[in-house]
């Protein structure tokens, strides 16, 4: 049993984290951004912000023409925004847990539905995974970022980070599948038994009939969900259903 506590509580246990770096935690589900620390420029998922303090403006992010074609050839509804300013800028995406990494000179692989922002000083592109793209039109989408810089990935509950080796390879489930080391590129994999391509879009509960198979050095983080993160950024192209957890969210536009 829970009971009420006294407002002064309430307004010091939920005060605003106050530490030096441009990315932190106030908890695990809400994501400060101290825009002077972060060079006054951040590139986050269009929506996701729930408040600011200072002078912040926003604008959508398009990445460039060839970023652009790969986003209407996959189909997508996901825009990548740019918030530029002074202050603080608060972000969440459906109250899903956030995961806060730095990367330093280093890349990873992410499925854009659980990107949710990251500093500019990390270069971003958007690959298509192998085996697929006989299967649909455009195939499965993932977005890779490099370099150096903060990076918030949000997952539906806790996050486990899966080794990979020569001889254990992976296999996840589409849509409880986060983010990848850099070298290792995620394939289609699907049930010998499957008798027609239908199988592998019909019903996607489960990875069951269809998942990603990583094979080589490195890690897989997956979330405890065969679900996609609830998202309300998504676009009607993006997240939920038929593979939606890769399917869900191309960048820019």
């Amino acid at each position: 049993m829970q009971r009420a506590i006294m407002l002064a509580n309430l307004l010091d246990e939920a005060k605003e984290v106050d530490v030096p770096d441009a990315f932190v935690l106030q908890n695990k589900k809400l994501l400060k951004v101290q825009m002077q620390a972060a060079g006054g420029q951040v590139l986050t998922k269009a929506g996701a912000m729930i408040a600011y303090q200072g002078q912040v403006t926003f604008a959508r992010k398009g990445g460039g023409a060839g970023k652009w074609l790969k986003k209407q050839i996959s189909g997508e509804q996901f825009t990548l925004m740019e918030a530029t300013g002074t202050g603080d800028l608060f972000l969440a995406d459906g109250a899903n847990d956030i995961v806060l990494l730095y990367l330093q000179d280093e890349a990873i692989g992410v499925e854009s539905l659980n990107l949710l922002a990251f500093t500019p000083s990390l270069q971003w592109d958007i690959k298509m995974i192998k085996g697929v793209a006989g299967m649909m039109g455009g195939g499965l989408w993932n977005v890779s970022l490099q370099g150096t810089g903060y990076l918030a990935l949000i997952s539906k509950g806790e996050p486990m980070a899966l080794a990979v080796t020569p001889d254990s390879p992976t296999y996840t489930d589409p849509n409880a599948t986060v983010a990848w080391s850099a070298g290792l590129e995620p394939a289609v994999h699907t049930d010998a038994n499957l008798s027609s391509l239908k199988g592998i879009f019909g019903s996607m509960s489960s990875g069951e009939t269809f998942q990603l198979a990583f094979q080589g050095q490195g890690y897989v983080i997956v979330q405890p969900s065969e679900l996609p993160p609830t998202t309300q950024m998504a676009g009607p192209g993006g997240g939920g259903g038929a593979a939606g957890g890769i399917l869900g969210g191309i960048l820019g536009q």
